[in-house]
């Protein structure tokens, strides 16, 4: 048997049976858990590229072309990756891939290719352009389908009863997006992205008395009193022991000025501020309104107050700068600022004095380009989750995105029977 034949039925095989089972993956699971897959699709790719090389009649011109493809591959998946076009699932797929296959394994044209068609055949028509163009037109008949099915749902409910948006945005709803029912989401199993968000209640002026429950939002100002619960994410600014400050005397726009000027020192100072804590602290929280976690503890006892994290001992004196997350619990005492978010909850005894700047909470249409971190991406859709269930909204636009590897699965047997198949359709 010639090694012609043996790679001829090991690469594909490999290539497929790979693709096949991180394609399931990143359709039910929206990406690939065990990674150990690619690791194979890299070692078995290694050995039979040496031994391509070895059996090859020109080893320069063989290995060079392996080469090109190899490093076409980790560029374009790097590009693809970087703008946002893709998660790391797909790049680390096409990474795989042009080690694994860097040509065509039923064409043996590795062989006996000429040096000076080096660069044309294998950038024009090589591996990673042909799977990418094939799984590109694949990917064209993905908005059909969901249209479909969001024209049969059309006639039984009006599409765009419950959110607003713009004629724009609601067409690409109709061609990326469907609705699902709330009732219908498991918060463990998010294997989609939200395409609505609520409108954030926003409130500038004075309270005084206190307020039971739960916010989720951000606060710039001055507040003199005592915190008694959870926080979670940042807060920066100083607290005063005794307080200095007069409220009868201090406006709006100097308390919101102050506090904007304090939490701009204190950030710059801060030695080591890394945004991920805070993401992975929120993130935590949020993961605790749906199933349990453990807690973590920092402590407060300081005049400066610089904190990525979650904050479970009482915050009392009068605090000026800025909180931004999520607290749950009571808080008692005077504020004059600005509060932005969502929040929940009662006020037995409190009376509030200012300018609430929108009246009406409702859900609006929200689309997004490229994509986020996966800690990021979680922490926006537990959040909309809450909010969600604490609305009592029976359905949500929301997106599955593109399969990317499980489109390369079908655009990988495209290539081994045609090629690049947008070259054979416009026969160049």
């Amino acid at each position: 048997m010639s090694f012609e034949l043996i790679y001829s039925i090991i690469v594909p095989t490999v290539t497929l049976a790979a693709l096949l089972y991180a394609g399931i993956e990143d359709i039910l699971h929206r990406e690939v858990r065990r990674e150990i897959v690619w690791v194979l699709m890299v070692i078995v790719g290694l050995v039979m590229d040496t031994l391509y090389v070895i059996n090859a009649e020109d080893q320069n011109n063989a290995l060079l072309l392996i080469l090109i493809t190899v490093v076409l591959g980790f560029l374009v998946g790097f590009i693809l990756f970087y703008m946002g076009v893709w998660g790391g699932a797909d790049t680390k797929a096409l990474w795989a891939l042009s080690i694994l296959t860097p040509i065509n394994p039923l064409t043996n044209n590795l062989v006996n290719v000429d040096l000076p068609d080096l660069l044309v055949v294998n950038i024009i028509d090589s591996m990673v352009f042909s799977l990418l163009l094939n799984a590109g037109l694949i990917a064209i008949f993905y908005p059909l389908i969901l249209m479909v099915v969001n024209a049969i749902s059309s006639t039984k409910e009006s599409l765009f009863n419950e959110v607003r948006g713009t004629t724009s945005q609601k067409f690409r709803c109709f061609f990326f997006g469907y609705k699902k029912k709330v009732s219908k989401i498991n918060e463990k199993k998010l294997h989609f992205d939200f395409l609505e968000e609520f409108s954030d209640k926003e409130f500038s002026g004075n309270f005084e008395g206190n307020f039971e429950g739960r916010l989720d939002g951000k606060f710039l100002g001055i507040f003199d009193g005592e915190l008694l619960g959870e926080f979670t994410g940042k807060a920066i600014g100083v607290v005063q022991l005794p307080n200095t400050e007069d409220f009868e005397q201090l406006s709006l726009e100097n308390a919101v000025a102050k506090a904007e000027q304090l939490t701009k020192t204190l950030a710059l100072v801060k030695d080591d501020d890394d945004d991920n804590e805070a993401v992975t602290a929120l993130l935590t929280n949020y993961r605790r309104t749906f199933v349990e976690s453990d807690a973590v503890t920092l402590d407060s006892n300081e005049y400066i107050i610089n904190i990525d994290g979650r904050l479970t001992t009482p915050l009392k004196g009068c605090f000026i700068g800025t909180l931004e997350g999520i607290f749950e619990g009571n808080l008692s005492g005077k504020m004059i600022g600005k509060l932005s978010g969502d929040f929940e909850g009662k006020s037995p005894k409190g009376k509030m004095d200012g300018n609430i700047t929108k009246n009406s909470q409702d859900w609006k249409l929200k689309i997004r380009m490229g994509l986020d971190d996966d800690d990021v991406m979680e922490l926006r859709q537990l959040r909309t989750l809450w909010q969600l269930r604490k609305q009592n909204k029976k359905s949500v636009w929301v997106t599955p995105g593109i399969p990317f590897v499980a489109l390369m699965f079908f655009g990988y047997i495209q290539y081994l029977l045609y090629g690049n198949i947008a070259l054979l359709l416009f026969n160049l």
